[in-house]
């Protein structure tokens, strides 16, 4: 098997020319770093180097290990440097639901930006994941819909937001004004694939109203549903910041009005920071 420090080896080997100089800058001796090169070429099976009076050349195995080490090396460091700027106040490590991080959250960013933080951002496909994430550490704030508080969390809502059914604007149910869910959800539906918070919202009012939705089809990316539903192939039901991005003249929107559905879209973080995010949501 070959080492992280065997392609550091190989890589100074390179770099200056000899197995001598190489040897002098890793302060290790050269019979020592003879050998790591030994062991190494007999794993890979092959040579990559050749010894002339001049100095080293590589092999085309040689050559191409060579680059792929220096970029292993590089994924190594870059990836020690993230996990230490973890450790620090340098970052700021924000988990989020996919569509709130592409419709929601980016009104967020400058405010982060402007405390001189690196911000680092991880969508979850579940309300469940996030949670249990902040909860281990491996983020310091996430951005949710519809939580359930916990006593050691603090939870801020954000926005109330209504759902809207979208359809094409040949839809029989485009020329009326005030659309309510039952005459909705009777539809063919195109709705986002389990699991997915927007998904359970829908699933939980129609469970209120002991109503069994028709879904036709099932799909992971809004583009996706918006393709379909343009198709005359069904309808979708969404919330309003996904609604207000759909930029396509053969579509129409109605908000739910009658039986309306709605979620709250909340930043969850930890009661010892709360106080120090607060600030940057207002």
């Amino acid at each position: 098997m070959i080492s992280v420090d065997q392609m550091k080896y190989f890589i100074e080997i390179v770099k200056h020319g000899s197995l001598n100089k190489a040897a002098q800058h890793l302060f290790i001796s050269q019979p020592a770093l003879t050998k790591q090169l030994a062991i190494l070429e007999k794993s890979m099976n092959c040579s990559l180097l050749v010894r002339t009076p001049s100095g080293i050349k590589l092999t085309s195995s040689g050559r191409y290990f060579y680059e792929r080490s220096n970029m292993i090396i590089s994924m190594i460091n870059e990836t020690i440097d993230k996990i230490e700027g973890f450790s620090n106040g340098d970052t700021i490590r924000i988990g989020a639901l996919p569509n709130l991080i592409t419709y929601f959250l980016p009104r967020y960013i400058d405010k982060f930006r402007s405390m001189n933080h690196e911000v680092f951002i991880e969508s979850m496909d579940t309300n469940s994941k996030l949670i249990a994430s902040l909860d281990d550490n491996l983020f310091n704030i996430v951005f949710v819909s519809d939580v359930i508080e916990k006593p050691n969390f603090v939870t801020i809502p954000l926005i109330v937001e209504p759902f809207f059914v979208v359809m094409s604007k040949t839809n029989h149910l485009a020329n009326i004004d005030e659309i309510d869910f039952f005459t909705v959800i009777k539809e063919k539906l195109i709705l986002y694939k389990d699991p997915c918070p927007i998904r359970a919202k829908i699933r939980e009012h129609c469970n209120l109203m002991n109503l069994i939705p028709n879904i036709i089809l099932e799909l992971e990316e809004t583009e996706s549903v918006i393709k379909y539903v343009e198709q005359h192939l069904g309808i979708t039901i969404l919330p309003k910041m996904v609604v207000n991005n759909i930029n396509n003249p053969l579509i129409v929107v109605r908000e739910i009005k009658k039986l309306p559905i709605h979620r709250v879209v909340s930043a969850v973080m930890k009661k010892e920071v709360s106080s120090y995010f607060l600030p940057m949501l207002l």
